[in-house]
């Protein structure tokens, strides 16, 4: 179940190895050891080569030649991972305001894209080259890309993002207001507010008569070569702010839409209104071609055929993947003597939230090592737990399709596609739409998201850390749940004590006052005369 051969030092962190609670998976004599479920799809790489000479038609220059987007491609399939810096501590430290005060005074700050903020740290390396004339500030700024190109064909991505983010900064930046404080700020003695920033500030338009190029070109340079870096940082969410910026600056830069539809595609968690809005960008490409009359060129042509052929193969693979279960469900339920059983099966499955609570504290554990080994610029590391989180997220992928598996959902989708294929047999739909054949199908995804789980090889360190704060979670629910009980139970006892005492003070008040009447009616009847009075008559 877990994996002991893993390279990450998780355990050296925060994480110990505590032992498992054995009653977390029950003997079930049910159990039906299924077959496993595969839901990855052969990941695609792209080798892209464009052509040294420019496109010029109609004095249109489009921005996809070599020397403005100067580093050949290659991505990959990948899950998406949050990006942190070095530097995350400066804007999230609150330091005596309330967590709802400092997000009301640092709306402007949050809303300013990753690499704009990150400008403030360049404010030393920077000022000076911004007053530069722009013929000498471009020569700082290509040798600064040209360091970091460097270390992007070495693969040296996040020290190549350093180079990028630093040449952003000569062309769009914002700074502090009073830079005096500008080490307080960094060393997390004040908390970083919007009235200590001033509004973002950028190069003005000015064009370069040698070279013909202006400022704006050269910021659509860095952008693209800041989004294909965060591309293979596998921070999509960064690599699209790029792209945007780009795209509003020149709606109609092919290399930018190219690389927006890229970004999109081979985001693994991408949904399919993502991959739409990837194939509405590379027919915007061909749009432009068309209007200016301009042969496509083959990387186009590859990204639009790998778009269209993996909705379809994604699509029958969806397919495949709904019968092969049904038929594996079918055959299992087909073999049990005592079908009547399964008509008041009960539904509830504590057992996968307990592992679905494990898995995703499990993701959170990821998403803490990668953010620790970042701060600690520790790369090695880093490359593991990239690995590691992208065979976790498959896993845990698989086991949320069957945890998440509607089954009324299911069988409509099963009878809509037997209208196409006609693979379901009389048997079959005889048992289709029977309560107890239903109540097996939710017992049997069960079982396939619990054998997910159980055969996952997880990080022995990861796994065992992760079950322990769900134990311990479980165990504290449990005991604030006997508090509250017992102290509702205390609760109650009093209130009838005190019901008791105002009851038992009203029945003794009326006692006493029925005892002083009936004394009153004694006293009367035992001390007044017995003769009667003497009438008066007259005379």
């Amino acid at each position: 179940m877990y994996s002991k051969n893993s390279k990450i030092a998780s355990k050296s962190i925060s994480f110990t190895s505590k032992n498992i609670n054995k009653t977390f998976r029950e003997d079930d004599p049910y159990y039906i050891q299924s077959v496993p479920y595969k839901n990855t799809i052969s990941e695609v790489e792209l080798n892209e080569s464009i052509s040294e000479e420019e496109i010029q038609i109609k004095n249109q220059q489009f921005k996809n030649t070599k020397n403005n987007d100067p580093i050949d491609h290659k991505f990959n399939f990948h899950y998406p991972i949050i990006f942190h810096t070095k530097y995350d501590y400066v804007f999230k430290f609150r330091g005596k305001y309330s967590k709802k005060e400092f997000l009301q005074r640092t709306l402007k700050i949050r809303s300013y894209p990753l690499h704009l903020k990150t400008s403030l740290f360049f404010y030393e390396k920077c000022s000076e080259i911004r007053k530069k004339d722009f013929s000498f500030l471009k020569i700082d700024f290509n040798e600064i890309k040209k360091k970091g190109n460097k270390l992007y064909k070495k693969r040296k991505f996040r020290e190549a993002l350093e180079n990028y983010l630093e040449a952003y900064s000569l062309l769009k930046w914002i700074e502090f207001k009073e830079q005096k404080n500008y080490k307080k700020f960094f060393q997390s003695q004040i908390p970083i507010l919007d009235n200590d920033i001033i509004e973002c500030s950028s190069l003005p338009i000015i064009n370069d008569d040698e070279s013909e190029i202006n400022s704006n070109e050269i910021l659509i340079e860095i952008l693209l070569c800041l989004s294909i870096t965060f591309m293979e940082l596998r921070h999509y969410e960064w690599a699209l702010c790029c792209l945007n910026e780009i795209l509003n600056i020149d709606e109609n830069n092919i290399s930018a839409l190219l690389r927006r539809s890229q970004c999109r595609f081979y985001n693994k968690a991408s949904n399919w209104d993502e991959y739409a809005l990837a194939l509405k960008d590379i027919k915007q490409c061909f749009k432009i071609f068309s209007e200016f009359k301009i042969e496509v060129p083959e990387i186009f042509n590859e990204h639009y055929n790998l778009i269209i052929n993996f909705s379809k193969e994604k699509d029958d693979f969806e397919i495949k993947q709904l019968k092969l279960f049904f038929l594996d469900a079918f055959d299992t339920y087909s073999k049990y003597p005592n079908k009547d059983f399964w008509e008041n099966y009960d539904k509830k499955c504590t057992q996968q939230e307990i592992q679905l609570k494990v898995l995703k504290t499990m993701k959170r554990n990821y998403k803490f090592l990668i953010k620790y080994y970042t701060e600690s610029n520790n790369v090695e590391q880093l490359k593991i737990a990239f690995d590691e989180i992208e065979d976790f997220m498959e896993k845990y992928k698989n086991f949320q399709y069957f945890h998440f598996m509607n089954i009324p959902g299911f069988i409509f989708l099963i009878e809509t596609y037997n209208d196409e294929s006609n693979f379901l047999t009389k048997e079959m739909k005889n048992v289709l739409h029977l309560k107890m054949f239903q109540n097996f199908l939710e017992y049997y995804k069960n079982n396939r998201a619990d054998s997910v789980f159980q055969k996952g090889n997880f990080n022995i360190n990861l796994i065992k850390d992760a079950i322990s704060k769900v134990n311990n979670e479980m165990k504290n629910k449990k005991e604030i749940e006997s508090e509250s009980n017992s102290s509702q139970s205390d609760t109650n006892s009093n209130k009838n004590k005190v019901l008791l005492t105002k009851n038992l003070s009203i029945f003794v008040f009326l006692g006493l006052m029925i005892s002083s009447i009936i004394y009153m009616f004694l006293i009367l009847f035992f001390f007044l005369p017995t003769q009667p009075y003497p009438s008066y008559s007259n005379e």
